[in-house]
């Protein structure tokens, strides 16, 4: 599959995600001007070409590209904060205020915290460079970001034996970074990096890694109240659907996508507000993302990952039944920057459009 349809198509491929195309499709006229939108581009090879443009150009890791990719990340946080003020959480009646950025590199969002909240402690997690990471450029000091592997940390996952026949035994960490620490705001913004070293066998799992990884960790160390920013593909995966039906149960949630920087892929951010990781639900999440992290990283016969068991087809219904008006309401202005932004690219437009071209190019990022 092209880096196009991995990004914009949202073909269901599982009994579940059916249900969500189909539940869509009937409730949503916006979400079925988008398919449109998105396979149109599928379908034009130029498409491809742009992408594979992308790529090129985030793969030059020069000093210039960094700088940008930082500026950028430094505009989306300001754009976030304007529509949401995911930023200011309030201390929360615990001083001092502490944000911890995971996946920190290149360190915009915690610019933008630090921006608005000048007395706050900010902490991070994030990729050394020499295994692929993006070169932080607000560096921190000492003893306050860890360079590591997030999808390691075994013991912080509830893992406390690896198993001596993974061939990524020696790789695991016990360290449990921050563990006496306790945050007001948390940025998950980590995503899947074509840079970074990794064995064959995580590739395909290494999506559902990162981000329980991320979830994981961070609920662990939100104090309640607190705010959780989560970089996630798109609010039409059933995935991603399941994950917003829990937060939901258990914060104030509301979704952002800037119309700016990376309008036409399919990722947002959830914004949760409120989060209070003592909730039953949220007791039952966190353990629930600990054992998708346990399969996709020691499941299956191999023992080296697998997907997680598909939830029957009553249970998708009934998250479509509690959560589907609310669903629609967080997704539909979501998909109509992304359509907007590919209506304007060149690749969702045919001779036959009878339209003259726009050439609209959105900041890179890696």
């Amino acid at each position: 599959m092209s880096e196009l349809q991995r990004d914009i198509s949202s073909l269901p491929t599982s009994p579940n995600s059916r249900i969500l195309a189909e539940y869509l499709a009937k409730n949503s006229p916006t979400f079925e001007w988008l398919e449109k939108v998105r396979k149109k581009g599928w379908n034009n090879p130029e498409g491809d070409r742009y992408w594979q443009n992308r790529r090129e150009q985030s793969d030059t890791a020069t000093e210039k590209a960094a700088q940008e990719f930082y500026e950028m990340t430094k505009q989306i946080a300001l754009e976030m904060q304007a529509k949401t003020s995911a930023l200011t959480p309030g201390d929360l009646g615990v001083q001092p205020f502490q944000v911890l950025d995971l996946c920190m590199a290149p360190g915009g969002f915690t610019w933008g915290t630090l921006e608005y909240n000048p007395n706050a402690i900010a902490y991070g997690i994030t990729l050394p460079p020499d295994m692929g990471g993006y070169k932080n450029s607000f560096p921190l000091s000492a003893g306050y970001v860890k360079f590591l592997d997030i999808t390691m940390l075994a013991s912080e996952f509830g893992m406390g034996t690896i198993p001596t026949s993974h061939p990524d035994h020696s790789l695991f960490l016990a360290e449990r970074p921050f563990v006496d620490q306790r945050f007001q705001l948390i940025f998950c913004g980590g995503a899947v990096l074509r840079g970074q070293e990794r064995s064959e066998h995580r590739r395909e799992f290494e999506r559902t890694r990162l981000t329980t990884s991320q979830l994981i960790l961070a609920m662990q160390r939100i104090i309640p109240g607190g705010t959780m920013v989560v970089l996630l593909r798109k609010p039409d995966a059933w995935d991603v659907v399941h994950l917003l039906h829990q937060f939901n149960s258990f914060a104030n949630i509301q979704l952002f996508k800037s119309d700016k920087k990376h309008a036409v892929r399919s990722t947002f951010y959830l914004v949760a507000k409120d989060v209070q990781p003592e909730y039953e639900s949220a007791i039952s999440a966190l353990e629930e993302w600990k054992k998708s992290w346990s399969h996709a990283t020691f499941g299956g016969d191999e023992g080296t990952g697998e997907k997680d068991p598909e939830m029957d087809a009553e249970a998708v219904h009934k998250v479509l039944d509690d959560f589907g008006g609310n669903l629609l309401e967080l997704a539909i202005p979501v998909w109509r920057i992304q359509g907007g932004a590919l209506e304007r690219q060149d690749f969702t437009k045919t001779r036959n459009d009878g339209r003259k071209k726009q050439h609209y190019w959105p900041d890179k990022r890696g």
